[in-house]
């Protein structure tokens, strides 16, 4: 599965802006198709993950 940033936001409740904080300081890893940034799932689990420990 894949997010996007709205998607990611909601998830975790935060912000949009801080998500995209998040990003560009490789806190969460993402990609780019065109101009829109996403997010796997799996990248974001692993993220969740190695934050809480």
């Amino acid at each position: 599965m894949i997010y996007t940033v709205k998607d990611v936001a909601r998830i975790l409740q935060i912000p949009e802006s801080t998500v995209y904080e998040y990003i560009r300081n490789n806190v969460i890893p993402s990609f780019k198709i065109g101009k829109h940034v996403r997010v796997r799932k799996d990248d974001l689990d692993e993220c969740i993950e190695r934050l809480m420990k």
